[in-house]
Formats: C-alpha cells, structure tokens, sequence
C-alpha cells in the first residue's frame, strides 16, 4: 500500500474508476467532485471528500486531475478556491486529461518556479468500460518524479510506460487515438455496407472475429450493443470527446509536418447519415 497521499478531481466515467481503484487498495486519498452520488460512493470506500479542489490539494502530496480539457483543467488549477492556491512545494500535478502537449509543457514550466513537479498521462484501457485495474498509462516526465508516483499508478493501471519528457505522455494517447479513430470508422463503414446487403449483424461479427477484419473496436462492440440496451437511469452520463480528440490529433500532426489525410477525412464525415444502416442498427438497439 502507497504511503504517498493523492488528490482527486474529475470522478468521470474514466476519473470515477481510476479513483475506486486508489480507494480500494488503500491509497490516502481526498477527492474532489460535483455529482454528490460519486462523492457519496467514494466516501463509502474510506476516501476524504474535499469542498474545493484548494481543499484536496492541501491534504496531498500528488494531485491527479482527469477533468475534460484545457479550459476544465485551467479552472480546477488556477480558477478560485484551485489547486494553486494551496499546492506545496515538492508536490506533483498528473494531468490525466487528454490536452495537448504544448498546454502540459507551459504548465511545467510554470509549476517548476513553484517548486512543483507536473507529470503528464495519456490514459488508455483494453475494455470500453472503464473497468477497474485495466488501464494503460503513457507516462511523461522528468524521471525521478515519475518514480516517486510509480506506486500510484500500480494502484491503477495493468501497463504502465515511461515514454519520455513532459508532453511525450499525450503525444503517444493521441497517436493511439488516431489509430483507434480510423479503425472505428472503417468497422462502421463495413458493417454499414453488410447490413445493406442483408446481412446479419451478429453474424458478421462473428465472422470478422475469427478472420482479417478482428479489431480492438469489433471485439468490443458486443459490449457497446449491450450497454446501449440498459435502461437510461443505469447509463453514466457521457460526453463526446471525439471531436476534441481529432481536433487535438490534426494540430499535433500539423505542428510536426505529419500528412493525415485519412483524420481530415474522417473529420469531415457526418457519420449518422454516411452510415446510416448502421447508426439506424444502432438506435433500433437503444
């Protein structure tokens, strides 16, 4: 067990996990949220509910932040009553949000005239639903702090890969992304293109499965079938961080001199009507 106290914000589909896992392995943790259900579930787990996220910054040696972006992450750590106002010296900050690289740099730079250290992690998972213990961490980081929070990120994630400096952690989750965008959009297209034909689409994914069309995305389309099916009171509230994704993913490639014209594409598609076979499949499912 971790003697090193964490700090929490963002207790999201992706945060509420990664929180429940730090709980339950005994991590001092104090967390920070606004939907009283998860704060409530966290504090039956033994965590320290905060009242703002200078609170939760106060009572930790390493603050991990998995709030939605840029502007989420601006107000958590410098808005009123933030993380700022009350991180002591020695501290780290792991941004754990999907942001851009340049934005992890300038925070660096910024926390190191504090006396603070700021790590950056692309998160990833081998299922879509978040399960506990079962994600994946790209690591950026000067090396030593990057150890001191290796404990805690046991806690966390079966992988773990150290990949570089500060920035080198969302560079790698969004290379990932892009992988996992273009691999979404061609098993949309080829099932679109079976259920027009009047094929069955259990049986194509059957058969995708166990032949050269398998992917990450159809092995775990069967799930997605299935959580679509679940009543709308059991369904977490999600928000889409496609466009975000691909938006961050072209000004990367942009920056870097990378032609991508298959992520230009893809982001210029209105899905629902290109594959409208599918996406009609899809809502019949709901």
């Amino acid at each position: 067990m971790s003697s090193i106290r964490v700090g929490f914000i963002g207790l999201g589909n992706i945060g509420l996990p990664i929180a429940k896992s730090l709980a339950k392995r005994g991590v001092p943790l104090t967390v920070y949220g606004r939907r009283q259900e998860v704060v409530e579930e966290m504090k039956a787990l033994g965590a320290t509910v905060a009242g703002s996220p200078r609170e939760m910054a106060a009572a930790a040696d390493v603050v991990i932040s998995v709030v939605r972006d840029i502007p989420e992450t601006e107000e958590v750590i410098f808005g009123k009553d933030g993380v700022w106002e009350s991180i002591q010296e020695g501290a780290t900050i792991v941004i754990a949000s999907t942001v851009s690289p340049e934005y992890c740099r300038e925070l660096y730079a910024k926390a190191k005239s504090k006396g603070v250290r700021v790590i950056d992690v692309g998160l990833s998972k081998r299922l879509p639903d978040n399960e506990e213990g079962e994600f994946t961490f790209m690591v950026g980081g000067d090396e030593d702090a990057v150890q001191r929070c290796r404990p805690v990120f046991e806690a966390i994630a079966r992988h773990i890969f150290h990949l570089g400096g500060i920035g080198m952690g969302q560079t790698y989750k969004l290379v990932n992304q892009l992988a996992l965008m273009c691999i979404t959009t061609i098993t949309r297209e080829c099932l679109n293109l079976g259920l027009k034909a009047g094929l069955d689409l259990q049986k194509m994914i059957d058969v995708m499965l166990v032949s050269t069309g398998n992917s990450w995305r159809l092995q775990n389309l069967d799930y997605t079938l299935k959580s679509q099916e679940l009543p709308a009171a059991a369904q977490a509230p999600r928000r889409n961080t496609g466009a975000k994704d691909r938006a961050l993913a072209m000004d990367l490639a942009e920056k870097v001199g990378a032609d991508t014209p298959v992520l230009r594409f893809i982001d210029g598609l209105d899905m629902e009507t290109v594959y409208d076979a599918y996406s009609a499949r899809m809502r019949h499912t709901k």
